[in-house]
């Protein structure tokens, strides 16, 4: 039997979320240093942001009710 510990999966989850914000960030930089601030580029990085965060949120308020200190036994 293998054992998987859930904060591995938490810190997987949490390197995803790392590696995101950071494409995010880059995305957001590139709007921003080549010029393209029209309102269509400001909508969708609105709703990239606003995603982002709705989606961090949700998983947060599922997480609060999960022991991570739990394993998986395959």
């Amino acid at each position: 039997m293998i054992e998987i510990s859930l904060m591995a999966l938490l810190v997987l989850y949490l390197i995803f979320v790392a590696i995101f914000i950071v494409f995010a960030i880059v995305n957001i930089y590139h709007l921003i240093a080549f010029g393209f601030l029209s309102f269509e580029s400001f909508f969708m990085t609105f709703l990239l942001i606003a995603g982002t965060i709705l989606i961090l949120f949700i998983t947060y308020k599922l997480g609060l009710a999960i022991d991570c200190s739990q394993a998986i036994v395959i």
